[in-house]
């Protein structure tokens, strides 16, 4: 009975985790509309449309407590997402973050592999993590990972998808670009407080 009540609670929590984000609108990567080719790269730049592309995620949906947001900001001529809040592991808790799902509609036609992501970002001096799902990965707790440090200036910071591991199953797989369907901006596993922001992503070959 305590089996069955447990797999229940896990397939209910799964479910909320997923209707979280679907209500977002998917972001199409090299097709002209929400990102664009330069220097042979796809860059992503947040704009003020990006609030449809971009949903904040807590543990909340795990029964976690949590507390953060996600805004849309401008400072200068610099548009972009700013994640902040207090990450708790109370409860099994732990993470706070912001995500979209991702298509890279017509790369494949290309015959170039994607090698790996480049983010301007800054925040409070801390480590956050990039987590992306593909078509491999079939439940909320199974991604790939890499950890970032966001400095109180704007950086660029270049994370190789050889980098990457995964969080269950086969860790020796690499991370196939292709086949990356979702990405957060995740702040996890420890009690701290959370800042960072994130105003280009660029996909590169």
């Amino acid at each position: 009975m305590e089996l069955l009540k447990k797999m229940s609670l896990l397939t209910k929590n799964n479910a909320r985790y997923f209707l979280s984000f679907m209500t977002a609108t998917s972001i199409t990567l090299g097709s002209g509309v929400s990102a664009h080719a330069e220097e042979e790269n796809i860059i992503y730049s947040f704009s003020n449309d990006s609030k449809r592309h971009w949903q904040f995620v807590s543990d909340g949906v795990m029964g976690g407590v949590s507390k953060g947001k996600l805004t849309f900001e401008k400072e200068k001529s610099i548009n972009f997402g700013r994640l902040t809040g207090i990450v708790s592991t109370e409860n099994n808790g732990g993470f706070i973050q912001f995500r979209a799902s991702l298509s890279f509609e017509g790369q494949n036609d290309s015959g170039k592999n994607i090698k790996g992501i480049r983010l301007t970002t800054r925040g409070n001096e801390t480590e956050y993590y990039i987590h992306f799902r593909t078509s491999d990965n079939w439940s909320p707790s199974d991604y790939y990972f890499a950890k970032f440090k966001a400095e109180i200036d704007w950086m660029n910071i270049d994370l190789p998808f050889s980098n990457f591991k995964r969080s269950r199953s086969d860790q020796s797989l690499v991370l196939n670009g292709s086949n990356i369907r979702s990405m957060g901006i995740v702040a996890y596993g420890r009690d701290h407080i959370a800042d960072v922001s994130v105003s280009r992503i660029e996909f590169y070959y």
